[in-house]
């Protein structure tokens, strides 16, 4: 099915409300614009009325209107009239202002505060209007509850949220009852701001909303939606723009997304409740929309038990370098689920943060599961895109790798790394450039060996955007700068008299990627994969170990000397020029590079010695493949309760690529500093990790 076809069936099978032409004003039932008063149980009583009386629209003008929690109910159109026309939901008291109901919370079934806008089990229901929404949340208020790992960096500050989330996910996983997940009044699970639940024709047209406590639209197990020309536009925490999960039929058009997390999050609920309540959400239709900011422009996930297919998204406008990914795909081994038939397609990114396209099983949880995702026939085609970390950054796990990827006529510039391709089979790809190159290519090209006279030393390399066979051509040189043709094929024998090698390696079209430039180094017995010595001049023939060769094997390592051997996996033109202490140029480059933080957002802290915790941050930030928007998921230890939250996801990363390991015992020992020896062992894998 091609686009016009299948955007024809999707909009084949949406219909909107059906709801009486009666109109109903405001003073009608005595609800006055402006007053002091809290005016919920008014509202809520006109609502009811016009929904017993066969429905119609019941019209807000001009002015604010104080209000708790409401429930819309069916055949009731809740109209903002004006521009001026403000529903402003109180903040405080929440358990006098929104009571306990059955709600979803971050796609787990419970009983929590209710929504600030409720619906449940309603027919022909719409918000519409040009007025404003204002949820209330601010920094004293809902947002509070939660601190949100934005960064690898981020501080780690307390969160009254945390326990609660935890508790609804150990309730998910082991199946306990919903009438028995009680949260509400004593907790600090945030409401929703619009959650119409299992309700059919819905219409959210031309409002705003502001400043909600949590996600701002979530519709759940709904059929034929329709969000026309909203504007969302709220930045805290988790402050996600439209989140459809588990419905069926939903058209996003003409809508402005500037957003604290993802803008539009396609979800079908999380764990054990979403495969057991098997609803997928399918037939979605993205266009015409504008995302300025957020997390992910369209994203798919990561709460997608249930699946997600059958989705277009086209003719939509990315204009913010602070949105991070354009299309977004989450998921981990906890959720299971299928996410396809997707088509992203005519849209041009003019500014990207992240990446153009970023797609990951490595998700918060990552593998630590047994519901292994599934990403199949995605289609991306047509797209233009400037700036970013990477330009295309998909991965998948071994066992379940991307199939069906179809990518055309996509060009991207300005980026950083252009493609992490991990794990697809039979891509497609056609007129795909990035930064100026054709892809597929090879990538990430290295020397695998310690290159001394007489070592044979072979090339590594990784193919990016599909399969292929690649020719190898070796030089050397005795300065650096003159560089001699040596030896063709995968291995080479290291020759006298010189003083560097480098490898090129060629596919059959005539793409060509090199190496960096490797120092030979003098011959040692000790030259074994796997040792610490092997490991040193690994590190010694890339140049990592310049200005700490003489540091012992069993110092603690301080931030100075990691700073130093990370030199060479660093940009030197970003340098951070803040803080207020003398110190080192490599410092200020491993700062300026996220590769380390200052402390207290001011200090470099230079001689400081590092925890194992830092570290593994220190080496996802240094591996090249950046994960941003990090959460606090904790890693699968003995130990894991120690990890603070917002280490957690880095530390459990590193442990999933290899770079760290646990302890006999099955501890990561956190708080334990690092030695030399220790550096030198993962760094020594991040480079080769990150073809350094």
């Amino acid at each position: 099915m091609n686009r016009q076809e299948l955007r024809e069936s999707i909009l084949k099978g949406i219909q909107l409300p059906r709801i009486p032409s009666r109109k109903y004003g405001a003073r009608e039932f005595s609800i006055r614009a402006g007053s002091q008063e809290i005016q919920t149980q008014k509202l809520q009583n006109a609502i009811d009325i016009i929904s017993e009386a066969g429905g119609g629209t019941l019209i807000l003008p001009s002015g604010c209107y104080r209000t708790g929690a409401l429930e819309l109910k069916s055949k009731v159109e809740l109209h903002l009239e004006s521009e001026d026309t403000i529903l402003s939901f109180v903040n405080t008291e929440p358990e006098k202002h929104y009571p306990l109901v059955f709600c979803h919370w971050e796609a787990t079934p419970c009983y929590n505060y209710s929504p600030l806008i409720y619906a449940r089990d309603a027919v022909d229901i719409a918000l519409t209007g040009k007025g404003v929404l204002d949820g209330g949340a601010d920094k004293d208020h809902w947002w509070n509850w939660h601190h949100q790992v934005e960064n690898a960096w981020s501080e780690d500050k307390p969160d009254l949220q945390m326990t609660d989330r935890m508790e609804t996910r150990r309730m998910n996983e082991e199946g306990v009852p919903v009438k028995k997940r009680i949260f509400g009044p004593g907790h600090y699970l945030r409401p929703n701001f619009v959650q119409p639940i299992r309700c059919e024709r819905v219409l959210f047209q031309g409002v705003t909303l502001k400043n909600s406590p949590m996600w701002q639209l979530n519709p759940v197990m709904c059929k034929s939606l329709t969000v026309d020309g909203v504007t969302l536009s709220s930045h805290g925490a988790n402050n996600d723009g439209c989140d459809p999960e588990s419905c069926n039929g939903v058209h996003i058009v003409n809508c402005r997304f500037d957003t604290g997390d993802d803008c539009i999050s396609l979800k079908s609920g999380r764990d054990r409740d979403g495969r057991m309540a098997d609803t997928a959400c399918e037939n979605v239709l993205i266009e015409n929309n504008e995302f300025v900011d957020g997390h992910g422009g369209v994203a798919l996930g990561s709460e997608m038990s249930g699946g997600i297919r059958r989705v277009l998204a086209v003719n939509n406008r990315f204009t913010s370098p602070n949105l991070t990914y354009a299309l977004r795909l989450k998921t981990n081994a906890r959720r299971g689920g299928r996410v396809e038939d997707i088509i992203l397609a005519d849209s041009v990114m003019e500014h990207v943060h992240g990446a153009a396209v970023h797609g990951t099983m490595l998700y918060e949880d990552g593998r630590n599961g047994d519901y292994l995702p599934v990403f199949r026939n995605i289609t991306i085609e047509n797209i233009v895109a400037h700036g970013g970390d990477y330009g295309i950054f998909l991965e998948a796990f071994p066992e379940v790798p991307i199939t069906g990827l179809v990518l055309k006529n996509i060009k991207i510039d300005g980026v950083s790394q252009a493609m992490r391709s991990m794990n697809w089979k039979d891509a497609v790809m056609e007129h795909v450039e990035i930064n100026g190159k054709q892809f597929p290519r090879p990538g990430f090209v290295r020397i695998e060996g310690v290159p001394f006279e007489g070592a044979r030393v072979r090339a590594a390399w990784q193919a990016c955007g599909g399969q292929m066979e690649c020719s190898f051509v070796w030089q050397v040189s005795r300065d650096g700068e003159a560089w001699t043709d040596k030896g063709q094929g995968e291995a080479f024998v290291i020759p006298k008299g010189q003083m560097f090698v480098r490898v090129k390696a060629a596919d059959h079209r005539g793409n060509r990627e090199g190496s960096r430039s490797y120092r030979i180094v003098d011959a040692a017995a000790e030259d074994k994969p796997g040792s610490g010595a092997y490991s040193r001049r690994r590190l010694l023939c890339r140049g990592m170990l310049d200005g700490a060769e003489d540091v012992e094997d069993g110092s603690f390592v301080t931030r100075r000397i990691l700073a130093q051997m990370m030199m060479p996996m660093a940009d030197p033109t970003r340098e951070n020029h803040e803080g207020e202490e003398t110190c080192s140029r490599a410092m200020r480059i491993a700062v300026g590079n996220g590769l380390l933080a200052l402390k207290d957002k001011k200090r470099f802290c230079q001689e400081d010695h590092v925890s194992r915790q830092e570290m593994a941050t220190v080496a996802m930030q240094a591996c090249g493949v950046n994960y941003r928007n990090a959460s606090s998921t904790m890693p699968v230890c003995a130990d894991g309760d120690q990890v603070s939250n917002n280490y957690g996801t880095n530390v459990a990363r590193a442990l999933y690529f290899g770079f760290m390991e646990l302890d006999e015992k099955g501890c990561f020992d956190p708080d334990r500093l690092v030695t030399m020896g220790e550096a030198v062992d993962i760094l020594n894998k991040v480079a080769d990790f990150a073809g350094i």
